[in-house]
């Protein structure tokens, strides 16, 4: 009975506060439990009591004291895992993920992105097809908090990302290591390399790289690896890549001197460099920095070039993916003609939270047009200029050269959250810019969502009400 009273009690603690699947245990804490089960007491630093927790990469000591409030051995934010509970039709039973390898046994659900059959009743909507930009992979709707059926016009949430289906994606595996992608035209190398290296080295690989039979290899930008992303993953779940074609794995643990041990779990290290060069100064520390893609955790963040424990890599081939020609048309609109969007030239200098914005968008009357919508995450950043800081074209207007624009995509991490891409710098609670301009980050959808002025590993600064920008095709 004590045995189960104390299982309970940590699942519960768990699903309230944080999955700890989410968080990274140092090796003390396995060590701790080592040759226990779940639920054995246990002894972590300097002799503060625990509890051994089982989920899918071992057994660790959870010290009591971090079960009281706030996220167990961290600080809050959904930007390293949700501390909602999920609703109670997202919770589950025991399964085994195909693309991560990630067993799912006893692991405390959050309100991440659905993966079962049982969510079918969610997705009987037809999406408004856009055409000219790649679609997301989002199938399903959400509040602020949960699975929703998709919302009527004039309903609260109405104009999310489900709602609207771009170009659906479409490879070819050559099976000969690389992997086309149909729609854009470039080739990909298929696999996963598992060594973090420096991006300056991964430069050299693919440039060096012979492969299928051809030698003109090269790092991919950072618009050509979010080319690849797909928005129905979850950490610790589901790889926000598909997994068909490409592979992808967390690594089995992090050691103990890795610079990311104390702030992330294995199942957070998907960052893949890429050839965009910031032009900023990261940190404030004078290094050159280049943008990479977590295909884990689903963000865009910044990392020294030459420096620190490196990123994983990916190489490709092709023609350059990316490339605007932009056009002002003179009545507050511009139009992208390599994808056929007008853009709101200038947004409106409201900062709004997430449902307001979809709102926003859907009742937008502008050049005529009354067909606007709030643009999804890779549509979004797919107009950023990264020569600029602002990340901003020049043919537009910012009116904060300092904020950042709401997605119409929810995070797949945490389902209260949505994304926002920054085209002013991505920054700490404090000011430090973090993570650079042309980062992609996720904000609470509300303020009953924001739990904290900081979120995540970086304490990057948490708003809920950020600026709009609207599309229409």
């Amino acid at each position: 009975m004590i045995c189960s009273l104390t299982r309970l009690l940590v699942l519960a603690l768990c699903c309230t506060l944080a999955p700890l699947a989410a968080l990274a245990q140092p090796q003390g804490a396995f060590d701790a439990c080592k040759g226990k089960q779940a639920d054995d007491s246990c002894t972590v630093g300097r002799g503060e009591a625990g509890v051994c927790v089982e989920h899918g990469v071992g057994t660790f000591c959870v010290p009591r004291s971090h079960m009281q409030g706030g996220r167990p051995g961290g600080s809050q934010g959904g930007n390293q895992g949700d501390m909602q509970g999920p609703p109670p039709d997202m919770q589950g039973g025991s399964t085994q993920n195909q693309s991560t390898g990630m067993s799912q046994q006893q692991r405390p659900k959050k309100a991440s992105y659905p993966t079962g059959s049982s969510y079918a009743k969610y997705i009987e909507h037809t999406p408004t097809h856009t055409g000219g930009a790649f679609d997301t992979g989002q199938e399903y709707c959400f509040d602020s908090s949960k699975v929703i059926s998709c919302p009527e016009p004039g309903d609260a949430y109405y104009g999310q990302d489900a709602q609207y289906a771009g170009i659906a994606r479409s490879y070819t595996d050559h099976g000969d290591g690389s992997v086309s992608d149909n729609n854009t035209g470039l080739t990909w190398e298929k696999a996963h390399h598992e060594e973090r290296i420096r991006q300056v080295d991964a430069v050299k690989y693919c440039n060096g790289l012979n492969l299928g039979g051809h030698d003109d290899w090269r790092l991919p930008s950072i618009k050509e690896l979010y080319s690849i992303v797909t928005f129905d993953g979850a950490q610790g779940l589901k790889a926000y890549l598909d997994t068909k074609y490409f592979d992808i794995a967390p690594p089995a643990s992090l050691d103990a001197n890795d610079r990311f041990a104390s702030t992330h779990s294995p199942q957070m290290m998907g960052q893949t460099t890429s050839s965009t060069i910031y032009k900023g100064n990261l940190w404030g520390r004078g290094q050159e920095s280049s943008f990479f893609m977590n295909f884990l955790d689903g963000r865009i963040k910044c990392a020294p070039t030459g420096g620190g424990m490196g990123q994983l890599y990916r190489c490709v081939r092709g023609p350059e993916y990316g490339r605007n020609d932009f056009m002002d048309n003179g009545d507050g609109t511009v139009t992208d003609r390599t994808t056929g969007f007008d853009w709101q030239q200038a947004d409106d200098g409201q900062t709004r939270d997430w449902p307001e914005a979809l709102a926003y968008c859907e009742d937008l009357t502008l050049a005529g047009h009354d067909d606007w919508r709030l643009p999804n995450a890779k549509e979004l950043q797919y107009i950023l200029d990264y020569t600029r800081i602002p990340a901003t074209p020049k043919e537009f207007t910012q009116t904060d050269p300092a904020g950042w624009y709401w997605t119409s995509t929810t995070l797949g991490d945490s389902i209260s959250q949505a994304i926002y891409i920054c085209f002013g710098k991505g920054i700490a609670s404090d000011g430090t810019d973090v993570h650079g301009a042309g980062a992609q980050r996720s904000d609470p959808k509300t303020t009953a969502q924001k739990r904290s002025g900081q979120q995540g590993g970086q304490q990057d600064d948490v708003r809920v009400d950020n600026l709009v920008r609207c599309v229409r095709n």
